[in-house]
């Protein structure tokens, strides 16, 4: 793209336009525009690149349209983010399962306080893990 305006142009909508804005115009040029023609195609890039606000705000800044490998190492980071975040939770759960087992027999008491806690301890900090996690984008 020569400037980055163009997108802007193409779907004839100002660089200040909200996500409404853009849609209603991506619309309304679809429908004028059938499908096949080189300006439909036009159309439809610009409001993939301009309706996601990574793509757009990278557009906005470089004038370039982004790649999307990028994208596709940023997903599979995610899924592994989600994986250990989901291994985490069970383990929570099961540490959750031991503590409430523990604290029955101490309650009764066949144990001391001792193992009660460390399992306390063990299982809050499974889910303080978790939960930095959550915190990484």
């Amino acid at each position: 793209m020569s400037s980055n305006q163009e997108l802007y142009n193409i779907l004839g909508v100002a660089p200040s336009a909200s996500d409404v804005q853009i849609r209603s115009a991506y619309e309304r040029l679809v429908a004028d525009n059938p499908e096949g023609t080189p300006m439909h195609e036009r159309i439809v890039q610009a409001y993939t690149v301009l309706s996601d606000i990574e793509s757009r705000a990278l557009y906005d800044v470089k004038g370039k349209i982004g790649k999307r490998v990028k994208r596709v190492r940023r997903s599979e980071q995610t899924d592994r983010r989600q994986k250990a975040r989901y291994t985490l939770n069970t383990l929570f759960l099961a540490g959750a399962a031991v503590t409430t087992v523990l604290f029955i027999l101490q309650w009764s008491g066949a144990i001391g306080s001792g193992p009660f806690y460390w399992a306390c301890g063990i299982s809050m900090l499974i889910k303080i893990s978790e939960f930095i996690l959550r915190l990484i984008p």
